[in-house]
Parts: C-alpha cells; structure tokens; sequence
C-alpha cells in the first residue's frame, strides 16, 4: 500500500463527494424536468442531463485513480474496466 497522509484521505474523500452531491442535484432536476414541454425546460434537462454524464465519467475515472493511489487495487482495476468499457480510458491491448 502506497503511504498517504490522513490529510490527502480526507481531501480526496470530501472531493469525490462533493462531486457526488453535485451529481445528485443534476440528476434531480433531470427528474423533475422528464415532463417537461417548453423548450426553455427541455433545454435545462438536456444540459443538466450532460452534465450528470460528464460528472458520472469524472467521478469513474478519478475513482479508478484514488483507489489505486490507495493502494487498494483490485478496487481501482474494477473501475478501471468500467471506465474502459464506456470509452472513457484507451483500452488495454491483451494480446
């Protein structure tokens, strides 16, 4: 396991959940708009919509990263496929 200060734990914890809540609140304001007609509300759900994607591959990636930095690597190997999986990192060349 990699050293690490409790200090760094604690930043990287309170990041990735920062971006979590973040994350939350756009998803329910795309759940509040799924009815919506106008087209100033449809545009809001789009962008929110993007944005909560956006968010979704930030926290995926830095994840697969902090975990490693962690020393907790099956953990970050998991998220990593993930990420891979949705095009979010380059793939590995298993040949």
């Amino acid at each position: 396991m990699h050293e690490i200060s409790d200090e760094e734990l604690v930043q990287t914890v309170r990041a990735l959940a920062a971006k979590e809540i973040r994350r939350d609140q756009l998803a329910n304001v795309v759940t509040e708009l799924r009815g919506a007609t106008s087209a100033e509300d449809i545009a809001e759900q789009n962008r929110c919509g993007e944005a909560m994607a956006e968010l979704d591959a930030e926290i995926l990636v830095e994840f697969a990263e902090k975990l490693d930095r962690l020393g907790l690597r099956s953990a970050a190997v998991l998220c990593e496929h993930a990420a891979r999986k949705e095009g979010l990192l380059t793939p590995v060349d298993e040949t």
